[in-house]
């Protein structure tokens, strides 16, 4: 798998707009482009396929600068694996340039669990456009008591983050999550959130939070730690109006995909979301979105596809969401809010380059 390269000149008309956006917010100024460059090219059928195939879809060259901030890289679904078979071949290059191709030039690596943390760094070393972040999610917080001995399991956690340095760009995802207490308590969740924010104040790094039906726990235990970690990220974020404007209250940052673009009513909580509290995200395989959610109407871009029993090199497989993908939710966004999908991109862009790249602003 290579990274392609991520060099592009924008259009006057974007650049201007992007320009006015980026004075606005204050913040990451220029337009250089980091660009990726591959270890070696991608072969030239596999580069013909992809061009035919975003002809078709009416996909173009994006001029836009997008960071997609959660990606699941581990998922065996990017390897052609489903449900433990192997359905097609991996095709994980691809992936990556369609990404290229729909203007993302950075994705996140978020992890869940101790060995989710390993491979993502490991993915996050090989390709210099992924970065990643070190923790274990809500659901699967056993493994801490499970290991036989939880300070060196919160150990090993911080020991990676120091490995990974200038790969590593946040905590979590941590967090809460009661609607799947079946997998792990809301007692065991709770400690180990709290050892895992103790986590991020000793390396002064962001956090990517996990927040699920926890009835103000959540909030309470992120308002009694704000003083000690930088600025997070709420993930996945599908909650009510009043909670995000909590969040935001406590200068965090609202994390969309596709699963907080399901019906009227989240997206009308997406409408008053601030714009310099707003970032994109796919949650890749997972959180497309669907023809029956109320936001399909706005999605302009459409991608070929193919079902995973009939792979097509070149084309998106049904069903499994990838970060090309993340331009189909910031057209959504930018239908409901009214702007134009290059404003709210470039707005998103630099929210996460505040948060997760600070050192670059």
């Amino acid at each position: 798998v290579h990274a392609p390269p991520h060099t592009r000149q924008p259009t006057t008309t974007t650049t201007v707009r992007a320009a006015v956006a980026a004075v606005l917010l204050s913040s990451c100024w220029g337009w250089t482009v980091r660009g990726v460059l591959p270890s070696s090219l991608p072969s030239p059928r596999s580069s013909s396929l992809l061009a035919r195939a975003a002809l078709r879809s009416g996909a173009a060259m994006s001029t836009m600068r997008i960071i997609d901030t959660c990606v699941n890289l581990q998922d065996q679904m990017f390897q052609g694996i489903y449900n433990g078979k192997q359905r097609h071949d991996p095709d994980f290059d691809l992936i990556m340039e369609r990404a290229s191709q729909n203007g993302v030039e950075r994705m996140i690596g978020v992890s869940g669990s101790l060995e989710d943390s390993r491979e993502s760094l490991q993915a996050a070393r090989k390709y210099s456009n992924i970065f990643c972040t070190v923790g274990v999610h809500p659901t699967r917080c056993d493994e801490f008591d499970q290991s036989g001995n939880s300070e060196e399991h919160l150990q090993a956690l911080g020991r990676l983050v120091e490995e990974g340095k200038g790969k590593v760009v946040a905590i979590g995802e941590i967090g809460l999550d009661y609607d799947r207490e079946q997998f792990c308590s809301r007692e065991v969740q709770m400690k180990y959130f709290q050892k895992q924010l103790e986590l991020a104040k000793g390396f002064q790094l962001p956090i990517i939070f996990h927040n699920r039906n926890t009835g103000g726990d959540f909030e309470k235990m992120v308002k009694d730690h704000r003083q000690d970690f930088s600025t997070g990220i709420v993930h996945s974020f599908t909650g009510s109006t009043d909670e995000m404007r909590g969040l935001v209250d406590m200068s965090l940052y609202i994390g969309i995909n596709g699963c907080g673009l399901k019906t009227q009513e989240l997206l009308d909580m997406i409408r008053e979301i601030p714009l310099d509290r707003l970032v994109v995200e796919t949650d890749a395989p997972w959180c497309g979105i669907k023809n029956s959610h109320a936001s399909s109407a706005h999605v302009k871009t459409k991608f070929e596809e193919s079902k995973k029993e009939k792979f097509v090199a070149g084309k998106m497989v049904k069903d499994r969401n990838e970060p090309a993908q993340v331009v189909q939710v910031l057209e959504v966004i930018a239908a409901v809010k009214g702007l134009e999908v290059a404003e709210v991109a470039e707005a998103c862009y630099q929210n996460t380059m505040r948060v997760l790249f600070p050192s670059e602003c």
